[in-house]
């Protein structure tokens, strides 16, 4: 049986990277942004969709493909209907590389940041001169979804003119969710990673945040740890599944 814990909060994480092009499946979501990030090109099936399984992965492929996209649907686990699984395996669908953690902590858990971070409403200079996307450039669509949640902030940390650290921070409802965290390579191991945590979580905070989300792919054991340390714990994991 599903999860209702889990599926609560893929729907409330799905506000905080919005696709600029979306459309029910029923109570699925289906969420196109040119290709860019599994999140926001892949679909969310939680819920019932209002067609027999068969049909509802049907529509899935069709949606997808008259975009000249692969077909992708994201399986957290303990969401979705129990036999999707099996079904799209079944159909030789294959899964993404890359499955990760989503990871939560309640901001009173995170220890509190010295670090002198500067905020910024947009993905500035400072911010844009550091984050890359699995270490390449954005394209253009990058802005939009960063730019997607109800409410979002983007931190920097810099030392001698230069940027070493900065993260996404954004809010909806009392969730904060982080993302696009990256410290410059020449400056890890400093405390860098968790400085920006920090102090992004307590500007969440001010805008009425509780609680924080993160995703953390499974190989990436320092990240890990690094969330560990800050007072995250494992809520779920998840994978994507494409289409052949």
């Amino acid at each position: 049986m599903p999860d209702p814990r889990v599926e609560d909060l893929e729907r409330a994480a799905a506000l905080h990277w919005q696709a600029p092009e979306t459309e029910p499946l029923g109570e699925w979501r289906l969420r196109a942004a040119a290709g860019f990030t599994g999140r926001a090109n892949s679909a969310l099936p939680v819920g019932d969709p209002g067609l027999p399984l068969p049909e509802a992965v049907a529509a899935v492929e069709d949606w997808y493909r008259r975009r000249d996209l692969r077909p992708m649907i994201v399986l957290p686990q303990g969401a979705g209907p129990d036999p999707l699984p099996a079904y799209l395996a079944e159909r030789s669908w294959l899964p993404r590389p890359g499955p990760a953690f989503v990871m939560t902590a309640e901001i009173a858990d995170i220890p509190a940041s010295t670090a002198d971070v500067r905020f910024s409403p947009e993905p500035d200079a400072a911010f844009l001169g550091l984050y890359r996307y699995r270490g390449q450039d954005l394209p253009p669509i990058a802005r939009t979804l960063m730019m997607s949640a109800p409410w979002q902030a983007f931190g920097t940390i810099c030392r001698d003119g230069r940027t070493v650290a900065c993260g996404r921070i954004s809010v909806a409802g009392d969730l904060g969710v982080l993302t696009a965290v990256e410290v410059d390579k020449a400056c890890r191991l400093q405390g860098l990673g968790a400085a920006i945590t920090s102090a992004l979580a307590a500007v969440a905070a001010g805008q009425g945040a509780r609680r924080i989300l993160l995703q953390v792919e499974t190989s990436n054991a320092p990240a890990r740890a690094l969330y560990l340390r800050c007072g995250f714990r494992d809520s779920h994991r998840y994978h994507y599944m494409l289409a052949p």
